[in-house]
């Protein structure tokens, strides 16, 4: 190849390099000004960005400022543990059978009484205003009772057998000490005394309650069958605090007052896989000597109780 024909071939390949990028460059230079004809610098902010408005959206998100209050119309679902004192005598009969053995019959003053109580419970509430709620209760207790036997006497199961001249010694395992269930559902209405002439606002709240209920009371005894019912009245009052906008803690104390009256047995215990049936029976002494009757029924009894409990409170 010639030097001519070499330097020819270097401008096209020099050529076909350049244009395109000399093409892309559209801009004009402008030529140098005095910095005060240059035109003013301008930014421009793009506001109706998607970027911009999911700035604008944290930013505006702040959560509500909580102003702590009791408000009507809010529905207040609450579950509470506390103890429930038990210990009245929910049974009581004098020389009434308490032991029987192939050999001999035992009786004497008896007295069923109760213990502490665990007791949780759950309320379902509406606020009629700030000051007033009226609230559905369901509760529970799980406890034991104790029996105590005075006055005891023993005979044969011989036919025309007298009672023998010494009280028998009472054995370990004479005596019931077993389990009490009671179950309860009624309404209370609850007082927020301090909000009747305000709105309701704070976080701490002290209350007064009370109300009515229905009770079961239900032994594992040999004297009774069939849970016994009762109505049952409540007095009381707490002190509520508001933790946040939708959660309470709620500290009580009731009192509950109600009249219990069992109904006896038709038997007092079996034996021999329950082909010999004992009679739930009294033995009464009169100048006949001592007459054996079935128990017709056990007289009311009056039982108090306090209660205490704790507990967390929704509102919604």
């Amino acid at each position: 190849m010639s030097f001519k024909s070499l330097v020819a071939f270097f401008i096209m390949t020099l050529a076909l390099v350049c244009l395109p990028a000399l093409a892309q460059d559209e801009t004009p230079e402008v030529p140098d000004q005095p910095e005060s004809n240059q035109p003013e610098k301008t930014f421009k902010l793009l506001h109706n960005s998607g970027y911009a408005d999911s700035d604008l959206d944290i930013s505006d998100e702040e959560k509500e400022i909580w102003i702590p209050g009791i408000k009507g119309g809010t529905i207040e679902i609450s579950f509470a543990l506390g103890s429930l004192g038990l210990n009245s005598v929910f049974l009581e009969h004098d020389q009434i059978i308490y032991k029987y053995t192939e050999e001999d019959t035992y009786w004497g003053d008896t007295k069923l009484t109760g213990q502490n109580a665990f007791n949780p419970f759950m309320r379902l509430g509406y606020n009629i205003s700030p000051w007033l709620c009226l609230e559905g209760i369901a509760g529970a207790s799980f406890s034991e009772y104790s029996q105590s036997i005075e006055n005891s006497s023993w005979r044969s199961n011989e036919p025309g057998s007298i009672p023998y001249p010494t009280e028998p010694a009472i054995g370990e395992f004479d005596m019931e000490i077993r389990s009490m269930f009671t179950a309860n559902l009624g309404i209370n209405a609850t007082v927020y005394f301090l909000n009747m002439d305000g709105d309701g606002g704070g976080r701490l709240h002290p209350y007064a309650t009370g109300g009515i209920s229905n009770m079961w009371y239900s032994m594992n005894s040999n004297y009774v069958d069939d849970p016994a019912t009762a109505i049952d009245l409540n007095l009381g009052g707490g002190l509520r605090f508001l933790a946040d906008k939708n959660i309470s803690i709620r500290f009580e104390v009731l009192y509950h007052l109600n009249s219990v009256e069992f109904t006896p047995s038709d038997r007092f215990t079996d034996l021999n896989e329950g082909t010999v049936v004992i009679p739930l029976d009294e033995f009464i002494t009169n100048d006949e000597g001592i007459n054996q009757t079935p128990v017709q029924e056990f007289s009311s009894q009056t039982i108090g109780s306090l209660g205490i409990s704790i507990g967390l409170q929704g509102s919604f």
